[in-house]
């Protein structure tokens, strides 16, 4: 998955074959359909495809409906998982050492030892794109640190898990990609409660964790501390009315979504047709933004997952994506370490949401169909006949 485009691509198609090819054998239909947060899926999809009848752009939207179309690879996971949920944790070693790869191809190009894709260490991130990467970055992290904070693991593997978490969560912040940070630091918080109770105790030892590994980044890696410095230059910037910064663009969305929306209340501008209302709206209103940051609002997009789709979707669409990520975060799993899993990617999702659109990402995109097909595989085996656990003992499930 973090390794190749074209591999990305070929698994998506493959698993909306197996999907399609199964369809209609042993009920698999009858017992999807009972599953809310598929149907809310289907509803999702379907809805934002025919939200392209009333988009100003429909070459645009149907070039951004190939992501949500690719969903259906989704059924096609959670298909496979729910008849061998005992391939779970081979998919997660298989991630977690894709991610081993990337990680060493990433330090060598930091240490200047090789460049890939005209990239060194200025920006070592192999195959994809800053942000992206530190969201997988901080999922990875998180998968360890989760691990850290159970009780279903030994001293002598917590040793090894803590080495490993160090050089991804080194990993992260020697990367530009602020989006994983902020992810990393808020899941940080959600997969301590997920294992000690809330308390104000409690809540201030995690946060002296927290506090401590940025602590160590800020004075160690010069590109977190650039980033960081940055970003509060970024702040007072826009303070002063200037928005052609990396946070002052975000913040400028909010202006142009504001008057979108309350333009297109219920059903949005339709999939792809953002830009083209984008370019109506500044012929309209000036907005006092500089010519180069309107020409970048009207031609990119909203840089959040969120405004992207109330302003495409409309009311409609926004209710139907909360839904979504509530059924997911509500989605009973029965193995409580694949059910953390499941709260702490949510929460990385949504949290980067804020700062980045992850499904109009081909690199994020294929993780939450990845994650998502396993969750909800995962869910269905036993509603499927196969009762069988997904960890037979604790050897097993320290194995992973």
């Amino acid at each position: 998955l973090p390794l190749s485009r074209a591999l990305n691509s070929f698994c998506v198609i493959y698993f909306i074959i197996i999907f399609l090819l199964n369809i209609r054998k042993n009920d698999f239909l009858k017992k999807y359909l009972t599953n809310s947060l598929i149907l809310v899926i289907i509803l999702f999809v379907l809805y934002l495809t025919v939200s392209i009848l009333w988009s100003e752009d429909k070459t645009k939207g149907m070039s951004v409906l190939k992501y949500y179309w690719q969903w259906i690879a989704i059924f096609g996971i959670a298909l496979v998982v729910s008849l061998k949920p005992e391939k779970i944790k081979s998919v997660i070693s298989a991630f977690i050492f894709g991610m081993l790869v990337s990680e060493i191809l990433s330090y060598g190009m930091f240490f200047e030892i090789w460049h890939i894709n005209g990239k060194g260490a200025d920006e070592p991130s192999p195959y994809m794109m800053h942000i992206d990467y530190s969201v997988f970055l901080a999922f990875t992290a998180m998968i360890l640190l989760n691990r850290l904070f159970s009780h279903n693991y030994s001293r002598k593997e917590k040793i090894l898990i803590a080495i490993f978490f160090i050089t991804v969560a080194g990993n992260l912040f020697i990367n530009k990609g602020r989006t994983g940070q902020l992810s990393f630091l808020v899941a940080i918080f959600i997969s301590f409660f997920l294992h000690y109770r809330v308390s104000l105790k409690n809540f201030i030892i995690v946060s002296l964790f927290a506090i401590f590994i940025f602590s160590i980044a800020y004075n160690v890696s010069n590109h977190f501390k650039m980033r960081v410095n940055a970003g509060i230059v970024d702040i007072q910037k826009v303070l002063e009315g200037q928005y052609n910064t990396s946070w002052g663009l975000r913040v400028a969305q909010y202006f142009i979504a504001k008057d979108l929306v309350q333009k297109n209340l219920l059903c949005g501008t339709g999939i792809g047709g953002r830009d083209a209302s984008v370019k109506e709206l500044f012929e309209k209103n000036d907005y006092t933004f500089l010519e180069n940051t309107k020409n970048f609002l009207a031609s990119n997009h909203s840089h959040n997952q969120y405004l992207q789709i109330i302003i495409e979707n409309g009311l409609i669409g926004f209710i139907l994506m909360l839904l979504l990520l509530y059924n997911l975060f509500k989605l009973r799993i029965k193995d409580s370490e694949l059910n953390e899993l499941k709260v702490i990617f949510v929460t990385i999702y949504m949290v980067a949401f804020i700062a980045e659109p992850l499904w109009l990402k081909q690199f994020t995109n294929v993780l939450f169909i990845l994650f998502t097909g396993l969750f909800i595989g995962a869910s269905l085996s036993k509603n499927m006949g196969n009762e069988k656990e997904f960890y037979l003992n604790k050897k097993e499930k320290n194995e992973i």
